[in-house]
């Protein structure tokens, strides 16, 4: 995290003992908070006051509900104006009294019941040492998967497609989570285990996707899908269900319908002719995600809500 430009003096307020704060640029104050129990401690909120006041900022933006419903308590005290950003289409309440929202993607925009929604996508800053490797010469396609093991990320129903879609093939799947043994079992099941790696979670996810042959993203529901961000940038080709950022912005031919069994075999007998027209598209579609944008759009937002409007001359006022 970094303040990239953006001339705004940033601090950071978690709580004690969060993970990741060696990623943090040394221009950003990190505030820590000691007091547990939940969004609806008091003590909480005394002491998540204290804090922001000490560091008198313009604005307060938080993410996920839980920081969120701390805020809106914490505001009748500050009453430091703040934006809330929503990560994923689960309804829900919290964000329904925020006065400014911000939503990762459409898909997250209609699932807030009012229209004070701003939808700026999320950004990387690529790592231009990873490049993808294409394919030479005839061996089972290398197909990647990254995201927790859970039922939502559908690495399930990918299986099930793979098994049956007669290609020759590999899967790995990179993450953690609590379906580790069901999908073990369904590959066991299904006479593909051999064919099917879950090496766990790897902080170098890029280079993976840099070395497989197919990024194939088979999730029910995403509110924008950063691993699929970065299969843009690092891998050859990049497939996915039409949910999320894929949804919004990935062509017919780079989408494939659980429903069809079909739909993924007929993608990946042309994945190396598939893999000439993703890298055409991806190197055009890419600006519109990367970091840059991302944070001026946000400082611009910024701008508009923490500095009220001037009042126009002869408008009443003494």
């Amino acid at each position: 995290m970094a303040t990239h430009g953006s001339g705004l003096e940033l601090a950071l307020l978690v709580p004690s003992g969060a993970k990741g704060l060696d990623r943090v640029d040394p221009q950003v104050q990190v505030l820590k908070y000691g007091a547990g129990g939940g969004r609806l401690n008091p003590f909480l909120w005394r002491e998540v006051a204290k804090l922001i006041r000490s560091f008198r900022p313009d604005l307060v933006h938080t993410h996920f509900a839980k920081a969120t419903a701390i805020y809106r308590q914490v505001h009748r005290w500050t009453r430091i104006p703040y934006v809330a950003t929503k990560h994923n289409p689960r309804r829900g309440a919290a964000y329904r009294k925020v006065p400014h929202v911000i939503a990762v993607s459409e898909a997250v925009r209609d699932s807030i019941p009012h229209n004070r929604v701003r939808v700026i996508y999320n950004g990387l800053v690529p790592d231009e040492t990873v490049t993808p490797v294409r394919r030479t010469g005839p061996r089972p396609l290398q197909i990647l998967n990254v995201g927790r093991l859970e039922p939502v990320k559908g690495q399930d129903r990918l299986i099930e497609a793979l098994a049956a879609c007669g290609a020759d093939w590999h899967l790995t799947i990179l993450g953690e989570g609590p379906y580790r043994a069901n999908l073990e079992k369904l590959a066991a099941g299904l006479g593909v285990g051999e064919r099917v790696a879950l090496p766990g979670y790897r902080a170098d996810a890029p280079a993976a996707m840099a070395a497989c042959d197919v990024f194939i993203q088979a999730s029910h529901s995403e509110g924008f899908g950063v691993a699929l961000l970065e299969a843009m940038h690092y891998a050859p080709l990049a497939v996915s269900t039409p949910v999320g950022l894929a949804a919004e912005v990935f062509p017919d031919w780079l989408c494939w319908d659980p429903g069809d069994a079909n739909s993924l075999g007929e993608i990946l007998k042309e994945a190396d002719s598939l893999a000439e027209r993703f890298e055409v598209w991806a190197r055009e579609i890419r600006p519109r995600f990367h970091l840059d944008s991302c944070v001026r759009e946000h400082t611009g937002f910024y701008r508009e809500i923490a500095v009220p409007p001037r009042r126009p001359d002869g408008d009443g006022g003494s």
